[in-house]
C-alpha cells in the first residue's frame, strides 16, 4: 500500500511577520510578511488580518484544520490569500507601532494555537486561541499607541 503524500512546507513559510502601523479602536492596520506572498499582504482591519492568516494556512495546508469552518452558506473551497492593495500615504520606510513574529502550530477546536514574539522587545508568549493572540497583541499596542 503506497504511503500518503503530503505537501512539503518550507520552514520559513511556517512563520509570518505582522507589522502593525495603526491601532485605533482595537482595529489593526498593517502588513503580513511571508515568503508565500509575492509581496507584503496589507490589511485594513482586524478581521481582514485574521482572514489573511487563515487563508495563508489553508493555502499552505499547514497546519491542517481539525474541523471545517462553519458558515451560514456553503463554505467555498480554500483560495489563495488576497492581500489588500497598498494604502494611500504609506511609504515603505514607515515605522510600525509594533512587529510580531507569528508561528501557528495547530488549528484545533476551530481556532489557532502557537506562539507570538513581540520583535522589538524580544518577548515570546504562547497562545491557545486566536482571541488570546489578539489579547496579547492588544496588551502591546494599547500601551504603544
Amino acid at each position: 500500500m503506497p504511503l500518503a503524500q503530503t505537501k512539503f512546507v518550507p520552514y520559513e513559510m511556517k512563520t509570518s511577520v505582522i507589522k502593525i502601523y495603526s491601532y485605533r479602536d482595537c482595529n489593526h492596520t498593517g502588513v503580513i510578511i511571508n515568503p508565500h506572498f509575492k509581496e507584503e499582504a496589507r490589511f485594513n482591519s482586524t478581521v481582514q488580518m485574521l482572514k489573511l492568516i487563515d487563508e495563508l494556512q489553508d493555502s499552505l495546508n499547514f497546519p491542517q484544520k481539525s474541523m471545517l469552518t462553519r458558515s451560514f452558506s456553503d463554505y467555498p473551497e480554500p483560495r489563495e490569500p488576497k492581500p489588500e492593495p497598498p494604502r494611500a500615504g504609506v511609504s515603505g520606510d514607515e515605522k510600525p507601532i509594533a512587529s510580531f513574529s507569528l508561528n501557528i502550530l495547530f488549528r484545533q477546536n476551530a481556532s489557532w494555537q502557537g506562539s507570538l514574539v513581540w520583535i522589538e522587545k524580544a518577548m515570546q508568549s504562547e497562545f491557545r486561541s486566536a482571541l488570546e493572540m489578539l489579547f496579547l497583541m492588544d496588551g502591546v499596542l494599547s500601551d504603544a499607541s
